[in-house]
């Protein structure tokens, strides 16, 4: 008998034995597996779910101004002077969240206000109106803007500039 080898047959550990044991090591992988992915699944819910609210509470903000700008001008009412048009632009920068907020008198055209609404440290909701002659205001644009980060740009750098420099 060789001294060097174990067989299987004598060493009292049977092929069932490792069998079982592959399936345990295998089953505890895949559920830590599992438990990794859920994990970050819920994560990416959680951000989903908190980016939604935000952008609806500025949605149902933008709709409340919107209203508040459909009645600026109604049929036969008075156009407008730049007074006025300058007090429903404070007007509506007054509201939490408003960023920006304008309003013109482009004659025939009508008056044409635009806003927008912070949703995100990098996501912004912008409006534009058109309020025509008959007072019914008209959507333009209804759209949410993505800001582009701000880089930082070093002018060292700590990489190998090759040979002789």
């Amino acid at each position: 008998m060789n001294m060097g080898k174990i067989d299987i047959r004598t060493s009292g550990i049977g092929v069932t034995t490792l069998f079982v044991v592959l399936i345990v090591l295998c089953l505890t992988i895949f559920s830590v597996l599992a438990f990794a992915s859920s994990s970050a699944d819920l994560r990416l819910s959680s951000k989903n779910a908190e980016m939604a609210e935000k952008y609806y509470g500025a949605d149902n903000l933008a709709v409340r101004i919107s209203a508040d700008v459909t009645s600026l001008w109604q049929e036969d009412a008075p156009r407008p002077d730049a007074a006025a048009l300058l007090r429903l632009e404070e007007a509506i920068i007054g509201n939490p969240g408003v960023m920006h907020a304008s309003a013109a008198d482009n004659g025939e055209d009508g008056i044409y206000v635009s806003y927008s609404i912070f949703v995100d440290i990098l996501l912004t909701l912008a409006v534009e109106l058109r309020i025509p002659e008959s007072g019914v205001c008209e959507v333009q644009s209804w759209s949410l803007v993505a800001e582009e980060p701000e880089t930082i740009e070093s002018t060292e750098s700590n990489l190998w500039q090759g040979f002789g420099q």
